[in-house]
């Protein structure tokens, strides 16, 4: 009777999530596949323990369902983050921003030495225009030019702003910033509006590269 007890209380949570997340309204809320696939493979261990460890002695049994409940519950867990995360806009954007700090803003390595030999060969000067700047990744590239007047930075990201003030404080930089919160294909430019134009990122700040 409590083998019997125990198989019916296994997975009910994750099967009701699995069946409301299929059923959902799209107008909702979006639903990736993603999650759906996390839920249902820590269904399936679930059960698969249960069949798997079935003429297992008891010992047997319990350490198998110990280590597949925690296995399920990180997969639960990482679905329901998701799930939150791809509908939720602002929590993505400030999450990519601080991933986009803690990564491209550190001294050294081969992508940092490709992009600042280019910026300097380039004599980056006068009125500077950069689409998807993210967090100030090439203000590192701009520690020995003196000779940028104006600096516009077009970022749809809002929450890049302030990284990409500390990140210019932090060099020393002291040409005035402009920062637009817009994507690349919604920022009108008058012809011979700027000298320099840098595109390093800017496929994380347009919808389509046309």
């Amino acid at each position: 009777r409590r083998s019997s007890a125990r198989r019916s209380s296994q997975s009910p949570l994750l099967i009701a999530l699995i069946a409301i997340l299929t059923m959902v309204c799209p107008c909702c809320f979006t639903v990736p596949s993603v999650i759906i696939k996390l839920l249902a493979t820590a269904s399936a261990l679930s059960y698969c323990q249960r069949f798997l460890t079935k003429k297992s002695n008891k010992w047997v049994r319990r350490i198998s369902f110990g280590i597949t409940l925690i296995i399920s519950l990180i997969l639960v867990g990482i679905g329901l983050f998701l799930l939150v995360l791809a509908n939720n806009d602002d929590l993505r954007s400030r999450g990519f921003a601080n991933f986009c700090a803690m990564q491209n803003l550190k001294d050294g390595g081969p992508m940092n030495e490709v992009r600042c030999a280019i910026l300097n060969e380039a004599d980056i000067s006068g009125k500077v225009l950069e689409f998807g700047p993210g967090p100030g990744t090439n203000f590192k590239c701009f520690v020995n030019s003196t000779s940028i007047d104006e600096y516009v930075g077009v970022e749809p990201n809002t929450y890049f702003k302030e990284e990409m003030m500390r990140e210019k404080e932090k060099r020393g930089l002291t040409f005035p910033l402009d920062f637009a919160p817009l994507r690349g294909e919604d920022f009108d430019v008058m012809s011979e509006s700027f000298d320099v134009v840098i595109l390093t990122h800017v496929l994380c700040s347009v919808d389509s590269v046309e």
